[in-house]
C-alpha cells in the first residue's frame, strides 16, 4: 500500500531524469534515478530531503516552462498544449512533495525522528558545498567527475547522504567519540588510498595531475614556496572559520595516525609546559625556511626532501612520544598547523565550556588526547588553547557538566549545529582533499 502512496514521488523522479537527458545531462539522469533509493530506508530526515529536493524540481519545472514559453513565443510557434503538459508534470511534482506530510507517509518514515533536522540540514549542507564546486570550478575536482564526466552528481549524493547518516550517529552522545574516530580515521585511509593509486601511476587519484607533499605542515610551507596553488590553505582557513580547531579532530589526515598512536595508553600524562612556545618556535621556522628556499632559488625536488624528513620526523614524534605519554604529541607540540588552527579557531563562535557545578572528578581528563584538560584547565571550568572541540570530554562526563556553547543558543542546540558542520565539512572534504 505504501508503494501505492510512494507512486507519485517516484514518477516525479522519473520525469525529472527524462528532464535532464533531453538536456543530455547523464549524471543527472542517474542521480535523480537513484534518488527513490533513499525510499527503502524508513528515516524521517530521507522523506524531508525528497521533499525538499521534489520542491527544487517543481521550481526547474516552472523554469523550463517559462523559457520553453518565451522561445516558442518568439518564433510565433503554439504553446498552450506544451504548458499543459508541463503544468500537468509541475502539478504532481508538487503534490509528491506533499505526500510526506500525509499520515500513513508521515507513520512509515518516523525512525529517528528526533535527528532529522540536523540528518537533513547535513544532507543539504553537504550537497550544497559539492553542488558549488562542481558548477563553478572548471577543473574536475570530485572524483567520479574526473572517471565519467557528468557522475560527479552520483558522488555528491552518496556523500550528502553518508553525512545524514553520520550525523544521525553523532548525535547519540554515547556514540559521538567512538563515530569521530571512525569516520575521522576513514578519511585519512581514503586520503592515503587516493595517494598510493596515484602513486602507481593512476594520475586521476592525484586531482591536478601532480603530486603534492601529504604532510600538515606543507599545508602553509608549500604556498608559500610554490607562490601559488592555495586550495588546501583556503580549504583549511574556511574549516577553521567555521569550526574552530576541529580541523584537527575531523579532518587531518595525519592527525588520525596520532589519534591511534595515543591511544595505547589508557591514561595521558600531562606534557611539559614549553611545549607551547615550541610548536610557535617550529610555526615561525617552518615560514622562514619555505621563504628562505624560495629565495634561494632551492628546486622543488629538494625542497620535497626536506618537506619529507620534516614528515618523518612527525612519525617518530607519534611512534616515540605518543604512544608513550598517551597525548597526540604530534598534533600539539610537533605540528605548526594545529596552532595556526587554534588561533585561527578563535573566529568561531563554538566553545567548549565547564559548567560551575563540575565537582572536579578529573574523569573527562581521561578523554582528553589534546591536553587541553588538566586539573589546572578543569578549575578554570574551560580548556586550554589546544583543544580542537573533539567533543569527547562531553560524553565521558556522566553528570553532563562539559558542553558545547554559542552566544545565543542552548547548549543542546550548539552542539547539534557544530555536528552537522563538522560532519558536512568531513563529507565534502572527502570529495575535495587534494593531493
Amino acid at each position: 500500500m505504501n508503494l501505492v502512496r510512494l507512486l507519485p514521488v517516484i514518477i516525479s523522479f522519473v520525469l525529472l531524469s527524462a528532464h535532464f537527458l533531453r538536456a543530455s545531462n547523464i549524471g543527472l539522469v542517474v542521480t535523480c534515478a537513484t534518488l527513490p533509493l533513499l525510499l527503502l530506508a524508513r528515516r524521517r530526515w530521507i522523506a524531508l530531503a525528497l521533499q525538499v529536493l521534489l520542491a527544487a524540481a517543481v521550481l526547474v519545472w516552472i523554469s523550463t516552462t517559462i523559457s520553453i514559453v518565451a522561445a516558442r513565443n518568439a518564433n510565433g510557434q503554439p504553446w498552450l498544449r506544451l504548458v499543459l503538459i508541463l503544468g500537468s508534470i509541475t502539478a504532481l511534482t508538487a503534490a509528491a512533495s506533499l505526500s510526506f506530510n500525509l499520515g500513513e507517509l508521515r507513520r512509515y518514515y518516523r525512525e529517528a525522528h528526533q535527528s532529522a533536522l540536523a540528518s537533513l540540514s547535513a544532507f543539504l549542507l553537504t550537497g550544497f558545498l559539492l553542488a558549488f564546486v562542481q558548477y563553478r570550478v572548471t577543473l574536475p575536482i570530485l572524483m567520479f567527475e574526473r572517471i565519467a564526466p557528468g557522475m560527479g552528481w552520483i558522488e555528491i549524493l552518496l556523500l550528502a547522504t553518508y553525512a545524514a547518516w553520520v550525523t544521525e550517529k553523532m548525535l547519540d552522545p554515547a556514540q559521538t567519540a567512538r563515530w569521530r574516530q571512525r569516520i575521522w580515521l576513514a578519511f585519512s585511509i581514503v586520503f592515503f588510498l587516493q595517494l598510493s593509486l596515484g602513486l602507481m601511476g593512476f594520475d586521476h587519484f592525484l586531482m591536478t595531475g601532480r603530486l603534492h607533499l601529504p604532510v600538515p605542515a606543507m599545508i602553509i610551507a608549500g604556498p608559500i614556496f610554490r607562490g601559488e596553488s592555495f586550495f588546501m590553505l583556503v580549504l583549511f582557513s574556511a574549516t577553521v572559520v567555521l569550526v574552530g580547531p576541529a580541523w584537527c579532530s575531523h579532518l587531518c589526515y595525519i592527525g588520525a595516525w596520532d589519534n591511534a598512536a595515543s591511544r595505547s595508553v589508557r591514561k595521558p600524562r600531562k606534557l611539559p609546559s614549553w611545549r607551547q612556545p615550541v610548536r610557535v618556535i617550529i610555526l615561525i621556522l617552518i615560514i622562514i625556511s619555505a621563504i628562505t628556499l624560495r629565495l634561494a632559488g632551492i628546486s622543488s625536488s629538494a625542497a620535497t626532501i626536506l618537506g619529507l624528513a620534516y614528515g618523518l620526523g612527525g612519525m617518530a614524534v607519534m611512534i616515540f612520544r605518543s604512544r608513550k605519554t598517551g597525548v597526540m604529541t604530534h598534533c600539539v607540540a610537533y605540528c605548526p598547523i594545529s596552532i595556526l588552527a587554534n588561533w585561527l579557531g578563535k573566529l568561531s563562535p563554538f566553545r567548549i565550556r565547564i559548567k560551575d557545578d563540575c565537582t572536579e572528578c578529573g574523569i573527562c581528563r581521561l578523554s582528553c588526547r589534546y591536553d587541553a584538560l588538566n586539573m589546572s584547565d578543569i578549575k578554570k571550568r574551560k580548556p586550554n588553547s589546544s583543544c580542537s572541540l573533539c567533543g569527547d570530554c562531553i560524553a565521558c562526563c556522566s553528570d553532563g557538566w562539559i558542553e558545547y556553547r554559542f552566544r545565543g543558543l542552548k547548549p543542546k542546540t550548539a552542539r547539534a549545529i557544530f555536528i552537522v558542520l563538522a560532519v558536512s565539512l568531513h563529507a565534502a572534504c572527502l570529495g575535495l582533499a587534494r593531493i
